[in-house]
């Protein structure tokens, strides 16, 4: 556990410098809050169409670009750890159910169908940071060490900017990041 690493100044013992803003789990929690935001918008039935499908159209590529470094980065470690990996598939399995809702809503052609999946989506990533939040990544935090939180934060920040270069549309090849974690 964290607490039986010594901590001098803003050193761990392996001596690389660490900071509340490199914890993957920092990253993550900093990553929701734009989401959380076009979430309340996509929800909102009383919201004209045009407006949801702006908040969406701007979602969904921020979405890609948390989600695959998530994916990539703390979910294959967490089924690399026996008290975690049921939650890394759980957070697996979300991820793909919004990305086919995201490509739904792209194809669908019917004004009252799209509302009905933005709002759908909404509702679906709104409970999955939820539950994120409240649950996986305190217990993320439980079975892991600070080095661990910082290497995984360099990995899912190092991620991230491959989606974002890539307007969020591309995916990096996974091989090219196998986990030193596990």
């Amino acid at each position: 556990m964290a607490q039986h690493q010594q901590q001098q100044g803003n050193q761990w013992s392996g001596g690389k410098e660490f900071s509340k803003q490199d914890d993957i789990v920092e990253m993550i929690l900093e990553d929701h809050k734009p989401l959380k935001e076009l979430i309340k918008i996509m929800k909102d039935s009383d919201k004209d169409l045009e407006a949801r499908e702006d908040a969406f159209a701007e979602f969904a590529p921020l979405l890609v670009c948390h989600a695959k470094p998530e994916e990539q980065s703390l979910y294959v470690y967490m089924k690399g750890n026996e008290e975690l990996r049921e939650d890394g598939f759980e957070g697996d399995v979300e991820h793909q159910l919004a990305d086919q809702l995201c490509e739904e809503i792209m194809r669908t052609e019917d004004p009252d169908e799209i509302g009905a999946k933005i709002k759908v989506l909404a509702e679906l990533v709104e409970h999955h940071i939820e539950e994120e939040e409240e649950d996986l990544l305190p217990e993320f935090r439980k079975n892991s060490e600070p080095q661990e939180r910082m290497q995984l934060g360099e990995k899912f920040l190092a991620l991230k900017v491959q989606y974002l270069e890539k307007g969020g549309q591309e995916t990096p090849h996974e091989s090219d990041w196998n986990s030193e974690i596990h």
